[in-house]
């Protein structure tokens, strides 16, 4: 006869065995539904962003301007710009404010740079702000503070004039530009300067943050976590929102510097989720570093290895993976884009299965389809390796309240580019595959 311990622990064991069973059965059923209100996919496309840098003379961004730059950002339809600002000269700054102009007639916006005198090479003081405002037609919608200040160079006297600084730009747009609506961003304190940085409560309407991912993905929990980027500059800047003022990743895989670089099908793949993340992050605006690779040093050097466009100018597949996202969730144009007088959403949506790593939520276009993007926060880049891992993926039920027969799913790949295919639907039930690439489910209003 079995003696009791024995027993015990065969029983033990079955329980366990049980609730781990049942724990496995209810991930696998566990069902998420959608029911909240649709995001609006027209403030998504317009919170998106790119760095240029259409001062410096002789670089590609003043020599190809027009055959490049000015096509890209039309290319693209990207309407936040990031561009650096200087006090007005005639013959010294005429072009650029000539082109800031330019870019403003196409409907973008400016996110104006101001920095402080701790940098080495220009500042721009407050008092130059009203001129500024007035050369690039008032469309400027942010005014930051100093790029990167370099606290540590001088830890007695930089923090002090980077918040004078700071101070004066706040003061001089809430009384000479009383009616431009701007707000005022902190200066973008790399993390190693943010202890030295002092308070600049009432001085910042956001803080601003550079939450590089280095070669993480886009939602990780480890060093380059978003969250913490915007926890360090609590103590800066108090509980305001947050914008991020550059992101992204570069491909320069030789590259000894401690920044890591991802492979240029890994920056496609990640960079329409860094984007996704970010807004549903609550950030109000996120701008890609940078449009076109300031530099051509070489597969060493991660300055020549940011740019969505390559220093030659080529579209990269991280280029592609931007356009695409965009043109989705703007919709169509001319008379197909009129705004849908039909509901909100075909409501209810769920899906139902594990969700583990999943992240999604709803948007809606002006045309009134729903767009409900959905893929897996986990990494797709073997650092050890240097190489791109194949696509992770997952089956999960989706169910429209609607009963519709069909939807469209478009499928992110690495070159940048998507494929849509319906899916068909019985009741309004159907199956999904969801990867670490992209996938966008389309309900047709």
């Amino acid at each position: 006869m079995m003696d009791l311990n024995r027993r015990l622990i065969i029983r033990g064991l079955a329980a366990t065995a049980a609730a781990t069973m049942a724990g496995s059965s209810t991930r696998a059923d566990e069902r998420r539904t959608y029911d909240a209100p649709p995001e609006r996919a027209a403030d998504f496309v317009g919170r998106i962003g790119v760095n240029v840098h259409l001062a410096q003379k002789g670089t590609v961004y003043d020599r190809y301007y027009e055959s490049s730059i000015l096509r890209a950002i039309e290319d693209l339809s990207i309407k936040q710009i990031r561009q650096g600002v200087y006090t007005p000269a005639p013959g010294v700054t005429d072009t650029l404010y000539t082109r800031m102009r330019e870019l403003a007639r196409l409907g973008c916006r400016f996110s104006a740079v101001c920095n402080d005198p701790s940098d080495q090479y220009v500042t721009t003081p407050p008092s130059a702000l009203p001129l500024i405002y007035e050369q690039c037609d008032g469309a400027i919608d942010i005014v930051e503070g100093g790029n990167e200040p370099a606290l540590l160079a001088d830890p007695t006297l930089n923090p002090t004039l980077s918040w004078l600084h700071q101070r004066g730009l706040h003061e001089t747009v809430r009384r000479e530009l009383a009616g431009s609506r701007i707000d005022v961003a902190s200066p973008s304190y790399i993390q190693g300067n943010i202890a030295l940085a002092k308070p600049l409560a009432g001085f910042a309407d956001l803080s601003n943050l550079h939450p590089y991912p280095g070669m993480e993905h886009p939602e990780t929990r480890g060093p380059g976590r978003l969250g913490g980027f915007r926890a360090a500059m609590v103590p800066v800047c108090g509980g305001v929102a947050s914008l991020i003022t550059e992101t992204g990743y570069h491909t320069a895989l030789a590259t000894a510097s401690a920044h890591l670089p991802v492979s240029e099908a890994i920056r496609a793949r990640y960079m329409p989720r860094l984007l996704l993340f970010a807004y549903l992050a609550g950030m109000r605006r996120t701008y890609i570093y940078e449009l076109r690779s300031s530099f051509g040093r070489g597969p060493a050097d991660p300055e020549s290895a940011f740019g969505l466009l390559t220093h030659e100018g080529r579209p990269t597949a991280a280029y592609r993976a931007v356009k695409t996202l965009i043109a989705l969730f703007s919709g169509p144009r001319g008379p197909a884009a009129a705004p849908s007088p039909g509901p909100a959403s075909p409501r209810p949506i769920a899906t139902i299965g594990s969700h583990e790593d999943v992240q999604g939520q709803c948007f809606r276009r002006d045309d009134g389809t729903i767009l409900l993007p959905l893929w897996l926060g986990v990494s797709g880049w073997d650092r050890g390796a240097q190489a791109t891992r194949g696509p992770v993926s997952r089956q999960l039920r989706v169910e429209c309240g609607d009963r519709r027969n069909a939807l469209t799913m478009h499928r992110f790949d690495d070159e940048g580019g998507s494929r849509a295919a319906s899916v068909p639907l019985e009741d309004g039930v159907g199956r999904i595959e969801v990867s670490d690439r992209l996938t966008v489910l389309e309900f047709a209003a």
